[in-house]
């Protein structure tokens, strides 16, 4: 069958929309008009890329399925949003704090930037704000992201891991950004299988030098791909680095499914992106919102576009020199 890789954008709870075209593609696969090899996903894509995996992988002694993978992906968006009276009543203050920085006007007398600003995730405010929300009666997994994975994921929470990773058909990459060195970062689930193709990048001493990382899955790294800087510490990862958003290196990651030492017959024949940052923009942004959203559609789409560039040229190389 044709093989196929599904590469998913993220851009905050835009995400929300890839679900229903996972859903299908699922579906389709259910119905075997294609293989599935490849996932990827970056920031809130890599929250819905990591769903759809984890439903198709073997773990715990069972093989998953794409209808495991549809009821994954699903529940997992039903728990992401606010149930509890405690949270929606934040989510609004959250929502309407966001939206007056972004309309330029105050907020209960104050500036909504000074308001936004205040809550830097390493200032006392931001601290003692999420040490009481679980005395609110908010549910941990709503505002903590680590949580709220091990929740959704605890095959890949268990120490050590219960997949089953040499049987595991259905590779996913999960792009982040390496705070301290500027590393771009994939963490790769074939790494889990063979750690021969780990790399970490420029280090002393090593054979493969590049200003990329490629590390092995692990719920750490996907929600360092979701750390924005405004609303989280930047997620710590022993041995491997800090890491913030990979909207600032790749969105989301493709590169690595034509890696030149990849064995050809697990490459994908086509690549399908679910593109959630607009292209093109009707004018030139001038009001705070807008600036803020063209420069986050901009950080999104020209990294990956560089990447596209290069694999259309590959492709024309190929189709020119054969190989």
């Amino acid at each position: 069958m044709k093989k196929v890789a599904v590469a998913c954008q993220g851009g905050g709870m835009h995400a929300a929309f890839e679900v229903g075209v996972l859903t299908k593609i699922l579906e389709d696969v259910a119905a075997q008009k294609f293989e599935l090899v490849g996932l990827s996903g970056t920031s809130a894509g890599a929250l819905c890329a990591l769903m759809v995996w984890y439903g198709l992988a073997h773990k715990d002694g069972t093989p998953g399925s794409p209808p495991d993978a549809i009821t994954k992906l699903k529940d997992f968006w039903d728990d992401f949003v606010a149930k509890k009276g405690s949270e929606k009543v934040l989510n609004f203050f959250a929502y309407r704090t966001l939206r007056a920085e972004e309309m330029e006007i105050p907020l209960l007398g104050i500036n909504a930037p000074l308001i936004a600003g205040s809550l830097n995730p390493y200032g006392a405010v931001y601290q003692a704000v999420a040490a009481w929300l679980p005395h609110l009666g908010v549910r941990q997994e709503y505002f903590d992201l680590p949580d709220l994975l091990a929740s959704a994921c605890p095959a890949l929470a268990a120490n050590p891991p219960t997949i089953n990773w040499q049987k595991v058909k259905t590779r996913v990459l999960i792009g982040a950004s390496e705070v301290v060195n500027g590393f771009e970062t994939v963490f790769d689930s074939d790494v889990n299988k063979d750690p021969q193709k780990a790399n970490k990048g420029m280090q002393p001493n090593h054979t493969i030098d590049f200003w990329r990382q490629r590390l092995p899955l692990s719920l750490s790294g996907v929600a360092a791909s979701g750390t924005l800087p405004i609303f989280r510490e930047a997620e710590h990862i022993d041995g491997d680095g800090d890491y913030w958003d990979g909207l600032y290196s790749q969105n989301p990651p493709i590169r690595e499914f034509f890696y030149s030492k990849a064995i050809p017959t697990d490459r994908p024949h086509e690549l399908w992106i679910i593109r959630i940052n607009p292209q093109q923009w009707p004018y030139v942004p001038k009001s705070n919102a807008d600036v803020q959203d063209r420069e986050n559609e901009l950080m999104g789409n020209l990294s990956l576009n560089k990447d596209l560039d290069f694999l259309m040229m590959m492709n024309r190389w190929n189709k020119k020199y054969g190989g």
